[in-house]
């Protein structure tokens, strides 16, 4: 979160609800899936920002927004390479959230400060894409995204993968996503899980309808295993003979 509010310089109540899932979801993707921490190249590839409005009562006429005014927007366009990235069909039905945001603390002022500020105009940032000379970089890990994406994977079962596993992918932890497996000392572990119970397959099912659309049911909770869980997918041949750095950019303090 700090990363995405540095490069888009927002304060966290600017982030819509749906750019936060979004968000989780692409980390999860990059520690529970790619085996690897989230890539910034990659993020700029696949999103952009876009500015939202909300109705003024008049036709044709908008308004700015103190709370969730950033959207982030998959590239869709046919200059954008579409179609390259798992399907993220969220749902739309957030009435009232802004109305119970709140901060709890802001430890070490980690995050931006807090000062209500107003975004009118969509920054030129909001729109960058990757430098074109880490282009290529990205071909091993958009290859993989493809074949996670040929093989069904889904917003709706990333989400489900994290809620079984009892993680916040947006919170910094000893462990990477494809790290939590067997064999792993049990105090680092549990120092991973925001929970020392599993959730019940039903209330995962429920967790991930109020934030994806469509209808997900319990008995696909978890149907697309992370690594290093049995029946996850072995995607190392995608990057044998590839390097590349991954990771956010470093945030100034």
């Amino acid at each position: 979160m700090r990363a995405l509010c540095h490069h888009y310089g927002v304060e966290l109540q600017h982030l819509s609800p749906n750019a936060i899932t979004i968000a989780a979801v692409f980390a999860a993707v990059c520690e529970g899936y790619l085996g690897m921490m989230p890539h910034w190249d990659l993020w700029l590839h696949l999103y952009r920002g876009e500015l939202f409005n909300a109705p003024a009562g008049t036709a044709g006429v908008r308004k700015p927004v103190r709370a969730g005014c950033l959207n982030l927007v998959l590239k869709t366009s046919k200059t954008e390479r579409p179609r390259e990235y798992i399907p993220v069909g969220l749902s739309s039905n957030h009435a009232g959230w802004d109305s119970q945001w709140f901060y709890l603390r802001n430890n070490d002022g980690l995050l931006p400060a807090y000062i209500g500020r107003l975004i009118t105009e969509r920054p030129e940032n909001w729109t960058y894409g990757v430098v074109q000379v880490h282009q290529s970089r990205l071909d091993p890990l958009l290859d993989a995204l493809k074949k996670l994406r040929e093989e069904g994977l889904t917003a709706a079962l990333v989400l489900s993968a994290v809620h079984h596993r009892r993680v916040l992918p947006l919170m910094s932890w000893p462990l990477r996503m494809d790290e939590m497996g067997l064999g792993v000392l049990s105090r680092d572990l549990e120092a991973c899980r925001m929970s020392n119970e599993a959730p019940a397959d039903d209330e995962v099912a429920a967790r991930v309808r109020a934030a994806v659309a469509g209808d997900f049911q319990p008995e696909h909770v978890n149907g697309f295993p992370m690594r290093p869980d049995v029946g996850s997918i072995n995607l190392v041949s995608f990057f044998l003979a590839y390097g590349f750095d991954s990771g956010f950019p470093s945030i100034p303090l």
